[in-house]
């Protein structure tokens, strides 16, 4: 099993630092016990694992490119029992040493431990899966043709602003998959290992929101937030992502079909925004119920509240009247 002596330590720090950063909403799960891969998008970084360590529900050894095991984080990483990964390219690296990465995943997913590797094999903010390395395929087939029966879990990170504070974060979990059929053909090992590549990204792209971050991604979030208000869809994040995959498709779509239509519908919505911001207002409000007699009710309410909270607005009126007449 895992074996990392600031293990718990590290487990609980990254699981306050994702709750208190991020609102996070989660669906799905890793296997509780047994060897696991989970192959997550990496699209934040060293906040990346932390996420996925606060919603896997086991303890978990990340890979790590190497040169952060001689910087600030080395403690960090080694005692998370950590598995360093030589990329070629990290400058002054010598990408041969991988071969002890490959024996280390293995030694770990035998002991039954759960790893993480990111197959995308860098951080990036484009918003969209980029091509995946062939690290994660291999290591499955091999971990199979060995005689261990590892279980994929592939990963959605969904974002909606990873730098802000409070924002949130949809994490999906997938249904678990493995490679052993084509572990089982020992003929053509870059014809396996090209199909389990691809069949990882399939099943990645299936838990993503895939859409520019600087553009589409706040017309889908936007989009998506009236819809659901409209039809009263429900919320959870399993439904918000896959409405949202659809927006994010039905925009590239209009855009490629018919570019003067979708600049006017973004041209729309842009000013319908506008005009809540104007009135401050927001999607609920346009619901109301405004018939005379709600209206009257209304009135009635917000009268007896402005009525018992005069006596206040006076006495704040009387005691801060001179100093801030005197201070400006």
């Amino acid at each position: 099993m895992v074996a990392g002596a600031a293990l718990p330590l590290i487990g609980w720090l990254a699981r306050a630092i994702t709750a208190v950063f991020y609102r996070v909403d989660r669906a799905g799960s890793v296997p509780a016990a047994g060897p696991v891969l989970i192959l997550p998008n990496h699209p934040n970084a060293l906040l990346d694992p932390a996420v996925i360590w606060a919603t896997a529900g086991r303890d978990t050894r990340f890979l790590a490119k190497s040169t952060l095991f001689t910087g600030a984080f080395a403690p960090i990483l080694r005692g998370a029992a950590a598995i360093p990964v030589y990329r070629r390219l990290d400058q002054g690296v010598d990408a041969s040493r991988n071969v002890e990465t490959f024996a280390a995943v293995e030694s770990a997913l035998a002991a039954g431990d759960a790893v993480c590797l990111f197959p995308e094999g860098i951080s990036h903010s484009t918003g969209r899966l980029v091509p995946l390395r062939t690290g994660a395929a291999r290591m499955a087939i091999g971990a199979e043709r060995n005689g261990i029966q590892v279980t994929l879990v592939a990963v959605g990170l969904n974002f909606d602003r990873k730098t802000a504070f409070r924002s949130r974060v949809t994490v999906l979990y997938g249904q678990p998959f493995t490679v052993a059929d084509l572990a089982r053909d020992a003929g053509d090992e870059p014809a396996a290992v090209r199909l389990a590549t691809d069949r990882i990204a399939a099943q990645m792209r299936r838990l993503l929101v895939e859409a520019d971050p600087a553009g589409d991604a706040a017309m889908v979030s936007r989009v998506e937030q009236l819809y659901s208000a409209a039809r009263g869809r429900p919320g959870g994040p399993e439904d918000r992502v896959e409405r949202r995959r659809a927006i994010a498709l039905g925009i590239e779509r209009l855009r490629t079909a018919d570019p003067a239509r979708f600049e006017e519908t973004a041209l729309r919505l842009r000013r319908y925004d506008q005009r809540l911001r104007r009135f401050g207002l927001r999607d609920r409000h346009l619901d109301w119920d405004t018939s005379s007699r709600a209206a009257l009710a209304f009135a009635a309410r917000e009268g007896a509240i402005a009525l018992l909270l005069l006596p206040v607005a006076v006495a704040g009126f009387v005691v801060f009247w001179a100093p801030y007449h005197v201070t400006g």
